[in-house]
């Protein structure tokens, strides 16, 4: 059991490991922070955490354990104004969906009596912000750790045991590695999703077409209606991986153009073999459930 954890940000994820971690009874005591007006009061009011702070000083003191839940862009100066905050041997890990770069700040900016483990679940919902919070959001799902040589194996550990205590199925992946597969199925299919939207609304026909709209397009938009702000971060920290897997769809999608384009009735075995790698993926996923 941890003695004390301290999360910085209160929005879906850090409300929701507040809550699981206190479900778990996990910690003797869990604390947060929160720049949002009236964020920590009504994370606190939820069960999410037991006591709010008005400064991260207060926050992190004596915390054994701290959880960086903010968008990745908010990363790098939260890390640097933590740098002299921290106790010794406290252990800090994240939940941003890139690694690189924040390990990269991490290591730039953190004393080297405190530990940093990247981290990162792979969970969440379309709803945002503390009222959407969900006790059971991490159960069964991949919790992606991302330790380099210079993380202590203590350190390694204690985030291993946090994230069991999530409920969560740790999976350890080398920083570069994790930033390559997500940016593939997490990044690409926002991209994908909000490219379909906008090239749908620009269309001089939108206003009709979208009264036909149906459960097609509702589902693969979906993503589209992500905070705008947390992708383009994610964007400028990934952007090497995304670009790499941007640059195959669109070669994907050249290929096919092609065959459409010459009436080309090879086209079905591109359909197929897609069709067969998602129901394959869709089985393992219920497998794993």
């Amino acid at each position: 059991m941890f003695s004390r954890v301290a999360i910085i940000g209160l929005g879906l994820i850090g409300g929701s490991m507040g809550l699981a971690l206190r479900k778990a009874k996990a910690a003797q005591q869990v604390v947060g922070y929160d720049l949002g007006r009236g964020v920590s009061d009504r994370a606190r009011k939820i069960g999410a955490i037991e006591q709010h702070y008005h400064s991260l000083a207060d926050t992190v003191r004596g915390a054994e354990l701290v959880i960086l839940a903010t968008p990745v862009g908010a990363m790098k100066a939260l890390l640097q104004n933590l740098s002299d905050l921290l106790s010794p041997g406290a252990v800090v890990t994240d939940v941003a969906s890139t690694k690189v770069q924040v390990i990269s700040w991490a290591e730039e900016f953190l004393p080297s009596s405190v530990s940093f483990v990247g981290g990162h679940p792979m969970s969440g919902k379309e709803l945002s912000g503390v009222e959407a919070a969900d006790a059971e959001l991490f159960s069964n799902y991949i919790y992606c750790l991302t330790p380099t040589a210079r993380t202590r194996p203590t350190a390694v550990s204690k985030v291993s045991s946090m994230v069991e205590s999530l409920g969560a199925r740790v999976r350890f992946l080398e920083p570069a590695e994790h930033d390559g597969q997500v940016a593939g199925v997490s990044h690409l299919p926002f991209i994908a999703s909000a490219a379909l939207v906008n090239t749908a609304a620009e269309s001089a026909s939108w206003g009709d077409a979208s009264l036909l709209a149906a459960n097609g397009f509702r589902d693969i938009s979906r993503l589209a209606a992500g905070n705008p702000i947390m992708y383009r971060d994610i964007c400028l920290t990934n952007s090497e991986a995304i670009v790499r897997w941007i640059d195959g769809y669109i070669a994907t999608l050249r290929d096919m153009r092609e065959h459409i384009a010459t009436h080309d009735r090879d086209i079905e075995e591109t359909f197929a073999q897609a069709q067969h790698v998602r129901l394959k993926w869709q089985e393992e996923q219920s497998i794993k459930e």
